[in-house]
């Protein structure tokens, strides 16, 4: 069971997904703080687990998905080859399957608002945390006596977003502006942000050009 003392608290996670295995990691904001672990877990408890501020790396265009699966039902072997769907999209190889209703489950994406685009695993290294390899091939079952290590590379990750998210404390703080100017959420991205901000509601604007030579404007 989830048990955060208060929605405004910041919830760090992070997924991983396995032929038999779907895990769900998160700790609450703060030194200290146990990461949860959930291995498998029913859609009534990522239902549980949204009402929070959900922060991720690169969420918006994956773990989100994985966690929306979840919360509709999808078992197991449905969230691998969703998870392997928005993968070989990434290569333009097949349909992404990403849903229009899970980008915007989490409150923010540290790797969209990260001014450096870096891998979670080059950021890790970048700061000298703990880099854990897994080694373990991400297209076979996991036996179940290897769930705990699995675990363990998931926690990693969940403490090394919050460490990003601790040194980025000065692109987080420009996001938060961008998304107030804006008039929209801190976890838009930064190109729909800037976009509203030059060009308003405007759906399709009317950009114009002016030949700097001759002042001639083109639309």
């Amino acid at each position: 069971s989830v048990n955060v003392e208060s929605t405004d608290e910041l919830v760090f996670y992070d997924c991983e997904v396995f032929p038999n295995l779907f895990l769900v990691n998160w700790k609450i904001a703060g030194e200290g703080k146990p990461v949860v672990r959930m291995i498998n877990p029913k859609p009534s408890e990522i239902e549980e687990l949204l009402q929070y501020k959900l922060v991720g790396f690169n969420c918006r265009r994956y773990d989100n998905h994985m966690l929306y699966g979840c919360l509709i039902g999808y078992n197991n072997e449905q969230l691998y080859e969703l998870s392997q769907r928005i993968i070989d999209s990434k290569k333009g190889e097949r349909n992404s399957g990403l849903f229009g209703e899970a980008y915007n489950l989490s409150y923010t994406d540290v790797y969209d608002f990260a001014a450096t685009k870096m891998s979670l695993k080059k950021w890790e290294i970048e700061l000298g945390i703990h880099h854990k390899e897994l080694g373990l091939p991400w297209d076979q079952p996991v036996p179940e006596e290897r769930w705990v290590e699995v675990a363990e590379y998931c926690d990693c990750d969940v403490i090394a977003t919050e460490a990003v998210f601790n040194h980025l404390k000065g692109d987080w703080t420009a996001r938060q502006i961008l998304a107030d100017l804006a008039g929209m959420t801190v976890n838009d991205t930064t190109n729909s942000l800037t976009t509203r901000i030059i060009f308003g509601n405007e759906k399709k604007p009317k950009l114009v050009y002016t030949d700097l030579a001759t002042g001639e404007q083109f639309y």
